[in-house]
């Protein structure tokens, strides 16, 4: 379990929980773990509260029981792009979850609002007044005091006083924004009271300006996204830095793109249309530029995204047709040479020592390479080495081998039947499979358990994740549609969230639509002519079929023999057969073939940038 989650780990009753009361709080030296320390980040803060509670454990009952819930509502997920549910738990874990805001309502809440305002560490003093006003909204007091100590925090890291997690984290870092962020709402949804309205929104200015000064191309992007939101600052003043840093040499086309929409955005608020369109015509051109790079370095499927993504772009503006019809040209030739410079999309990574040991192999690491890590850990085996395993296992055991079974669902009734094997030929192959079935089952518990779970939740206790920070995976992943970067960004964070169940179901139907990319991006139609001149797309089990030839060339055999057993074969889990129809219980949402379906949908949408994970870790470790 992730750190954090031993006392807090619940079924979402805060009757469950027990009171940490006034005097409790009175005799203990609250601060004390945290006195020493120059963060300000509520990850930071609640491992120096988990380390100190397991100290005290033993030795000291109330001190143990203060600073076990200080870390466990340090340790509650800030989502502040949710306006909904700003927190979400640190982790879920078969039906049960960590600690969440609404678990402290009534006596808790009351307590830790008299505790919040003599708080000295203004991290920890920020999240205890937002979840006091969180759970009671008419605590004014504690919205104010929530909005200054967020300022508190960002001014202190502006002056050098305090850090986040590394000191190379800026004011406008990710973490430093998601706190602004959070601010910005609580003051709109407060009414922006004064005078913490103004003291707030010239935070944001400075760190605007802040980042200008040190030419933080990230940091401005992630600060000026805040500022567009709730209108604060110079509208003209974020287009033109936005334009600025986007043409610059050193810019990544991916932050590139999103500075010219940053940009675009900023001119359509101040109702410039002529601006707002030019701006998007240069994003489209970054489109292309990452394109031609990938076309020339033999990356066609990123290549042909990308052109598509252009021309897309392109429709929606007037007087770009001529450009368009370049681009058409450029990705017809891609599109042409696809299958021929393509080959079978593989990975190179040793991951021998990953394997040995999952939590080792993604501690301490950056995040980017804590995910490379993490989606190495396993790999589709081969299915020839997969049938002459089977094969061996039946000629060894001929007396089990002979017996039919029957595989049901939870309700007894039969969903296939495991024939006997009886040598080669085509009953002997379907046995042969079946024993391949059940052996992957045992394979798929083996990684879930000893690799994936562990590797999963080591990420989780060392890096705060939201959606957005897998939106680049998806948004440069030539197998995720444009118009599926958002869907498939959130099912990818509610599985590292441990949320298996929204992941499941988020996931798997997008690894569908997925294989339809992957052919429609070689210039192949995925539906069928009906009879009446309708047409219709294709279901999973006949793209599986009627493509697998054109599937295996780019994905490889084993891959798709594994997506065959796992979500389509009928013999095995057939996960996407049973969530289309309502099949899967919530119970086996949390069992290891849907948590290694999940993994397995992230890693396949994470294939394309094996080759040059260099230009992930540069959009992830660059806060």
């Amino acid at each position: 379990m992730t750190p954090g989650q031993k006392q807090s780990t619940t079924n979402a009753s805060q009757e469950s929980l027990t009171v940490v009361t006034t005097d409790d709080f009175n005799v203990t030296d609250i601060e004390a773990p945290i006195r020493d320390s120059r963060h300000v980040d509520c990850l930071s803060l609640g491992k120096l509260y988990k380390a100190a509670a397991e100290q005290k454990e033993c030795s000291n009952e109330v001190a143990y029981r203060v600073y076990e819930l200080l870390s466990s509502i340090l340790y509650i997920t800030l989502k502040p792009q949710d306006i909904g549910e700003p927190y979400g738990p640190v982790c879920v874990f078969e039906g049960r979850r960590s600690l969440v805001p609404s678990d402290l309502r009534g006596e808790q809440s009351v307590i830790l609002g008299e505790l919040a305002t003599g708080i000295r560490n203004p991290g920890l003093r920020a999240r205890l007044a937002d979840i006091v006003w969180l759970n009671d909204k008419k605590r004014a007091d504690m919205a104010r005091e929530a909005i200054m100590a967020y300022c508190r925090i960002i001014q202190d890291v502006l002056e050098g006083k305090a850090q986040f997690r590394t000191e190379t984290l800026a004011a406008s870092s990710k973490e430093g924004c998601k706190m602004l962020r959070r601010a910005c709402r609580i003051s709109h949804e407060t009414g922006r009271k004064e005078p913490e309205a103004s003291n707030l929104y010239d935070f944001v200015e400075k760190v605007i300006q802040d980042s200008i000064d040190q030419e933080n191309l990230s940091g401005f992007f992630n600060i000026g996204e805040i500022s567009l939101h709730f209108r604060i600052g110079d509208l003209g003043s974020v287009a033109r830095n936005a334009e600025k840093f986007a043409g610059y040499r050193k810019c990544h086309p991916y932050l590139s793109s999103n500075l010219w929409d940053l940009a675009a955005l900023a001119h359509r608020q101040a109702r410039n249309k002529e601006e707002h369109r030019r701006c998007l015509v240069a994003k489209a051109e970054t489109f292309v530029e990452i394109a031609d790079v990938a076309e020339a370095r033999g990356e066609i499927f990123i290549a042909v995204d990308n052109y598509r993504n252009a021309i897309q772009l392109l429709r929606e503006l007037q007087n770009t047709r001529q450009r368009r019809t370049e681009i058409e040209e450029k990705l017809r030739h891609a599109q042409s040479s696809i299958r021929d410079e393509m080959g079978v999309i593989a990975t190179t990574f040793d991951v021998t020592e990953a394997v040995k040991a999952a939590r080792t192999a993604v501690s301490g690491q950056s995040l980017s390479q804590a995910l490379v890590e993490f989606v190495c850990l396993s790999e589709s085996p081969d299915p020839d080495e997969l049938r002459t395993e089977a094969r061996n296992h039946a000629e060894e055991n001929p007396f089990m081998a002979l017996f039919t079974g029957n595989i049901v669902d939870k309700d007894g009734r039969t969903l296939s039947e495991s024939p006997s094997y009886a040598g080669d030929g085509e009953d002997g192959e379907d046995a042969l499979h079946h024993i391949i079935i059940r052996n992957e089952g045992l394979r798929r518990q083996h990684d879930v358990q000893g690799l994936i779970e562990p590797a999963r939740q080591q990420i989780r206790s060392e890096h705060s994740l939201e959606i957005s920070d897998f939106f680049p995976f998806a948004e440069m992943s030539p197998f995720v549609p444009a118009d599926r970067v958002g869907l498939v960004a959130m099912g990818i964070a509610r599985f590292f969230g441990g949320d298996f169940h929204s992941a499941l179901h988020i996931l798997v139907p997008q690894l569908e639509n997925s294989l339809r990319q992957i052919l429609e991006l070689q210039g192949l139609d995925t539906s069928a002519i009906q009879s009446d001149m309708t047409q219709e797309i294709r279901p999973f089990s006949v793209l599986l079929k009627k493509e697998r030839e054109t599937l295996e060339k780019v994905l490889g055999p084993a891959i798709i023999f594994e997506i065959e057993n796992l979500f389509d074969y009928r013999g095995g889990p057939a996960l996407r057969h049973q969530l289309a129809h309502g099949l899967v219980t919530a119970d086996q949402c949390y069992g290891s073939d849907s948590i290694y379906a999940c993994w397995f949908i992230f890693r396949l949408f994470c294939l394309p940038w094996f080759r040059d994970w260099e230009s992930i870790a540069g959009i992830l470790d660059n806060p």
